[in-house]
């Protein structure tokens, strides 16, 4: 291992956006590592750094486009923490920063180029710290939320369906609407509207596509439409689950208009399309935010295999703050690598990384989600009858 100035430094990329110092601020309350926030330009603390809190913090101004500085950032501390974005502008360059100074990463974006391409090099040249990945909302706790149902209402019983509905609203800084837009087309994969079926992948018509689903408030009743989700494909393979299908909507009424004409106009298609289509939904989900507050949900339903005794589970997580939130995970993710509770080394997903239970226990400690639990029965039956 590289030789280190401080053993608990976390050296955090952005630290000065939303999701950064969400992720500082919980990582100051709940371990005692030293916290060094960066930033392009000169800044001073932020006014929430309390007097104590302020003897472990320290400042940085860091380029991330700068290859040597960045390593050389890397290589003195104990984990990193990316919150900068857009992801599909960073690329790998702080994943494989970290991975040549053999420093731990925990990443707020990354997505499947990043993931598909970091795992590939895997075969050539394996990592020897962790290097965890899409540790957000969406995916994270999207993938995680799910994994937490199975492991503790499961109680070994076998999955055969799995139901899941994400639907979220804010007013979306550049990067997260530059990675929303990018998604619309699959990362550059375009599989249209899809579901997993028999551990194969399969395409559905637009007419089939949709799903009406009922949070509780503030979200209230939406419509919402088949992805990909990766980290899903990921899950079900692990569980041996037959059957799972993913709905996602963006429920601000002109943040969704907006993604549904980037996605018919094909935006995603070209860098150009991704910009244009991202200010669009920035202008567009501000709007909505006058009259609507930021809202977040998962809904997801467990249906089990009937010669395993049959019936099922579902679960609705909720919570009114994203990008608080958004930093809680990436923070609480960061705290289990700080307290020796992840991965030995390799390339991972929040949900394959981290205990899914004492995961939980953190978040809902904090006071940002509710979890209830509903009617399976209900919930499988209406997912089945709109599909």
């Amino acid at each position: 291992m590289n030789e280190r100035n401080d053993e608990e430094k976390v050296l955090i990329l952005g630290g000065f956006g939303r999701v950064g110092q969400e992720a500082a601020r919980y990582l100051l309350a709940a371990t005692g590592a030293r916290i060094v926030l960066t930033s392009r330009s000169a800044r001073t603390l932020p006014a929430w750094v309390t007097p104590t809190w302020a003897q472990r913090v320290a400042l940085q101004v860091l380029d991330s486009a700068q290859p040597e500085a960045l390593q050389a950032a890397c290589a003195q501390a104990r984990l990193v923490v990316s919150c900068i974005g857009p992801s599909g502008v960073v690329g790998d360059r702080v994943a494989q920063a970290c991975k040549r100074a053999r420093t731990p990463l925990i990443d707020a974006g990354g997505y499947d180029p990043l993931l598909h391409a970091l795992e590939a090099a895997e075969q050539k040249a394996p990592s020897e710290v962790p290097l965890i990945i899409n540790v957000g909302l969406l995916p994270g706790l999207s993938g995680l939320f799910p994994h937490w149902l199975i492991e503790t209402r499961a109680a070994g019983r076998a999955v055969a369906q799995l139901d899941l509905h994400y639907v979220g609203r804010d007013a979306w800084t550049y990067n997260s609407a530059w990675d929303i837009v990018n998604s619309l087309g699959g990362f550059g994969e375009d599989r249209g509207f899809c579901h997993l079926q028999g551990q194969r992948v399969v395409r559905v018509p637009m007419r089939r596509a949709a799903s009406k689903v009922a949070f509780p408030a503030p979200i209230g009743p939406v419509t919402t439409m088949l992805i990909y989700a990766e980290e899903i494909v990921r899950l079900a393979r692990r569980h041996g689950i037959g059957t799972a299908r993913v709905y996602g909507a963006n429920i601000g009424p002109r943040a969704a208009l907006v993604c549904l004409l980037a996605k018919l106009l094909r935006l995603y298609r070209s860098p150009g399309g991704v910009d244009r289509g991202a200010r669009w939904l920035v202008a567009a989900s501000a709007r909505d935010m006058r009259k609507q507050a930021p809202a977040y949900g998962i809904r997801a339903a467990l249906r089990y295999r009937t010669d395993d005794g049959g019936g099922g589970d579902s679960a609705v997580l909720v919570l009114s703050d994203t990008y608080r939130a958004t930093g809680t995970v990436v923070g609480i993710a960061a705290q289990c690598l700080l307290d020796g509770e992840g991965p030995a080394a390799g390339v991972f997903m929040l949900h394959e990384a981290v205990p899914p239970e004492r995961f939980m226990q953190r978040l809902q400690a904090q006071g940002l989600v509710r979890i209830a639990y509903e009617d399976c029965g209900a919930a499988v039956a209406e997912a089945e009858v709109s599909a």
